[in-house]
């Protein structure tokens, strides 16, 4: 209590000198800490537009937008700026089976070819390759692995030279975990479930087609006149021909395209349904 009667008598016999270095010293004190906050305000400004503008690049899986069972391998520059020297590391590498060379029993098993450096992946550029098919995969069950763990990695510029200017230039390296897992795809019984329901629903509109034909002669039956009996016998035997007509039309034109592609038609060949010129080997566009 002593103490601060002393200190308020000390501060009450200041005068104006002494008042004046105070707030001096105040002012002072005021002034380092703005700086300190502005420092740090602008320290995290700048690092979150270098966050922003640096490269950001991500491998996953992605099904084909055809083909839902059939997987793509893709690795994307979602960020800012130009990843340079892109390379994958993996603890167990992807794999694939060789289903051309597939006898009876279980393919071979073997690396999927992954290039060993991307030299640039530009912001929002991607490279991606054809993995592997989920149906396919699923057949295999656990002979074939599932989860593939590594990592990507990359840099914010170009490989520089020997030396520049008798300094080695800067340049930043990232990494990025890549987890690679089957299981977390859309399950392969989707297309089974699909396939019931279809099969399902050919079976109740082939019931239908038969309730009509045994309704229409339940009808057709009854009637006594015989001009009139024959030209319902010719009309059902007209229906009857063009049906079968249309049914070879469709089972020549599946086998033509899909068993024996490289047959001509009129000088050019047809694969699924797109017309090429004639020749076995084709670049794809």
């Amino acid at each position: 209590m002593d103490w601060i009667e002393d200190r308020w008598r000390d501060l009450t016999a200041l005068g104006s000198a002494g008042w004046l270095a105070v707030a001096a010293w105040a002012a002072l004190l005021l002034g380092v800490v703005a700086l300190v906050v502005v420092t740090r305000a602008l320290r995290r400004t700048r690092d979150l537009r270098a966050d922003g503008l640096k490269p950001h690049v991500v491998m996953f899986m992605e099904p084909h937008p055809s083909d839902w069972h059939v997987i793509e391998l893709v690795v994307r520059n979602f960020g800012q700026s130009a990843a340079h020297d892109v390379r994958f590391d993996f603890t167990h590498p992807p794999t694939v089976a060789r289903y051309e060379d597939r006898a009876d029993g279980i393919p071979d098993i073997a690396e999927l070819q992954l290039p060993n450096e991307l030299p640039v992946l530009a912001p929002g550029q991607e490279w991606r390759t054809v993995w592997d098919s989920a149906i396919d995969r699923n057949e295999l069950a656990g002979s074939i692995r599932s989860r593939f763990d590594g990592t990507v990695t990359y840099y914010d510029r170009p490989r520089p030279p020997r030396r520049e200017g008798g300094a080695w230039r800067h340049r930043t390296e990232y990494t990025n975990r890549v987890v690679l897992d089957w299981s977390t795809l859309q399950p392969v019984q989707r297309l089974e479930l699909m396939t019931s329901h279809d099969l399902a629903r050919q079976e109740k509109q082939k019931l239908e087609l038969l309730r009509t034909v045994l309704t229409y002669f339940q009808y057709a039956s009854k009637e006594t006149r015989p001009e009139v009996l024959r030209a319902e016998i010719e009309r059902m035997a007209n229906a009857v021909k063009e049906t079968q007509d249309r049914w070879r039309t469709r089972q020549q034109d599946e086998t033509t395209v899909l068993d024996f592609p490289w047959i001509e038609h009129n000088g050019a060949q047809t694969y699924s349904g797109v017309t090429r010129a004639a020749g076995r080997h084709h670049r794809g566009a």
